[in-house]
């Protein structure tokens, strides 16, 4: 069983989607009226994006994050230097945990996305 789909409430649904499709390379794939986006990735894994029901504050537990593993060490270098010289704010700086590299951002909502590289994995 592999997971494929995630939903995610966010303040604004186009904003969070200019983050992922830029800086990512998602795919829009679906926009509804009311905001709701699915963006699809390259191995097909569905990211759905919900508006956040009016009157509902955002408040994600306290360490929720989504994750990316990333193949080569040279692309989460070269992720991490495109968001540290742009608007993107990177909570984490890199550095070692759990015997991976990576650092953590915020995506717009904000959502706490960590991009790792394990060497030999």
């Amino acid at each position: 069983m592999q997971l494929n789909h995630l939903d995610i409430p966010v303040p604004q649904t186009a904003v969070t989607k200019a983050f992922f499709v830029e800086h990512l390379g998602f795919k829009s794939i679906f926009e509804r009226e009311d905001g709701l986006i699915v963006l699809l990735d390259e191995a097909g894994f569905a990211l759905t994006l919900s508006p956040l029901p009016i009157g509902e504050t955002l408040r994600y537990p306290t360490g929720f994050h989504i994750g990316f593993n990333l193949q080569e060490k040279s692309q989460l270098l070269r992720l991490y230097e495109s968001f540290s010289s742009s608007f993107v704010e990177v909570v984490r700086p890199i550095g070692e945990v759990g015997g991976s590299l990576g650092f953590q951002c915020n995506a717009p909502g904000p959502i706490l996305v960590e991009f790792n590289w394990r060497p030999g994995a």
